[in-house]
């Protein structure tokens, strides 16, 4: 196998003094158990690859796609080992060396085919001028009677949104190993959204608005909280932060602050800012692997529960979907459950 990808990060690879920090709270090691379940075990893996001592096989590239992406290893590295680049671009060589699943193959397509990760041909957000640029991206064109809540949250404040006819931002072809379709994909994007600068909807899109594309990306919730009134709901919450949040824009203190002025308790979980637990739905194995993404957001709905809040927030719809379907997993098991709700349902309601 061809490790054009890897063989940049030769490296870095390097780096990884194989101490097992990266260990602690990985989700899929604590799910399943294995070296190679975990970033050390990924590093390794990806250097036998690029060595050629290891052989690319099925079993290689299932393990190196059973990876959410979180970067919690990257936190506690004392190496500061760039573990999701490499797993990027293991991935990378394995998916030209003919290694991708269908499920990813489909997603890919999807976006060729019609400029969003499902598929969809009709629906979406209509556009509008504005003074500010938003970028909705998938998760929130295939959902948008919540993206017209949050869209009139904006109008509500005082913020006048420009909405083109967008196309994903790519970052699903980055991460799953299709780099040359996404060479070719960064035109496209360009054409529909020729902005230098955004505010976004979703956290994953903000992060590779500014890494994939040179935008100047800005979450929405970082507008909002500038123009937001004190509110008075008077709910215990408990707050879920998303990886792309916390570690990747360090977007940590600011929903909280929301989360506050809304009037509502906020108590932390165990895991919590940028040592989060991850809710299992990143790096494609929400697509790829149900099972492992439905036990590591199992583990996360319990920490949620244990903090005896009302409800669970989090500022992203993966996150969101992914916990909401295992509360129900939970309360089907007969254990206590929690209600789970985006942070625009808080704002929504203290608004109105």
């Amino acid at each position: 196998m061809e490790a054009k990808n890897l063989e940049k990060l030769e490296n870095e690879m390097y780096v990884c003094i194989r101490c097992a920090y990266c260990f602690e709270e990985c989700p899929v090691i604590r799910e399943r158990g294995w070296d190679t379940d975990g970033a050390r075990g990924k590093v390794m893996l990806s250097y036998g690859l690029m060595t050629g001592d290891l052989e690319a096989t099925q079993e290689v590239a299932d393990r190196l796609f059973q990876c959410t992406t979180c970067g919690d290893c990257m936190e506690r590295c004392p190496s500061n080992v760039t573990v999701v680049d490499i797993i990027a671009a293991a991935r990378a060589d394995l998916v030209k060396a003919g290694f991708s699943s269908e499920t990813h193959e489909r997603v890919i397509q999807n976006v060729k085919d019609t400029g969003n990760i499902y598929g969809d041909t009709e629906g979406g957000i209509e556009g509008k001028e504005g003074d500010t640029p938003l970028f909705v991206g998938c998760q929130y064109q295939s959902r948008p009677n919540k993206t017209k809540k949050f869209i009139k949250i904006l109008e509500k404040l005082g913020i006048d949104a420009t909405i083109s006819d967008e196309v994903c931002c790519g970052f699903p072809m980055e991460i799953l190993g299709f780099v040359d379709d996404f060479d070719e994909h960064k035109e496209r994007f360009k054409a529909a959204f020729p902005h230098g600068e955004a505010i976004t909807m979703c956290p994953t899109c903000t992060v590779f608005l500014r890494e994939g594309h040179d935008i100047e990306a800005r979450h929405l919730l970082q507008a909002i909280l500038e123009v937001l009134p004190q509110g008075d709901l008077g709910m215990k919450v408990t707050y879920h932060d998303p990886c792309d949040f916390s570690r990747g824009l360090k977007i940590i203190d600011e929903p909280r602050e929301i989360i506050k002025r809304l009037g509502c308790e906020l108590i932390e979980m165990e895991s919590n800012k940028d040592g989060s637990a991850c809710c299992g739905g990143g790096g494609g194995i929400l697509m790829s692997d149900q099972e492992l993404s439905d036990d590591i957001s199992l583990y996360r709905i319990r920490q949620a529960v244990a903090t005896g809040a009302e409800v669970l927030v989090t500022t992203c719809s993966t996150c969101e979907t992914v916990l909401k379907k295992a509360a129900k997993t939970v309360a089907e098991l007969g254990e206590d459950t929690i209600t789970v709700r985006n942070i625009e349902d808080l704002i929504w309601k203290a608004l109105k």
